[in-house]
């Protein structure tokens, strides 16, 4: 999914390029590989695993603690939702630090 919101996200750029700027779909492009490197593509593509994995062991592990209750599914949720959400933000700021200079 992280490789089709990526596509979606130059080709939007390309369209808004084309019809704010005047800027051709084909000197976009051209130009494409000068203002990102392509390295920050495969960072992004690693961090999109690093946060699927991480959500999924975290869905995982409150998944399993529910009661066969109606009150500890609720609870579960809510914990893992939070919990995921706190992680991937963690997990992000990790990896702007780490990986502050990629792509200069």
């Amino acid at each position: 999914i992280s490789v089709w919101t990526t596509l979606a996200a130059l080709l939007g750029g390309m369209l808004a390029a084309d019809v704010v700027l005047g800027v051709t779909p084909a000197y976009f492009f051209a130009a494409l590989p000068r203002a990102v490197a392509i390295s920050n593509l495969w960072l992004a593509l690693g961090k999109s695993m690093v946060f699927g994995l991480s959500i999924a062991l975290i869905g995982c592990h409150y998944g399993l603690r529910v009661k066969p209750n109606t009150e500890s599914l609720g609870q579960g949720t809510t914990a893992s939702v939070v919990t995921a959400i706190t992680v991937v933000l963690l997990v992000d700021a990790v990896f702007a630090v780490v990986f502050k200079n990629v792509g200069l």
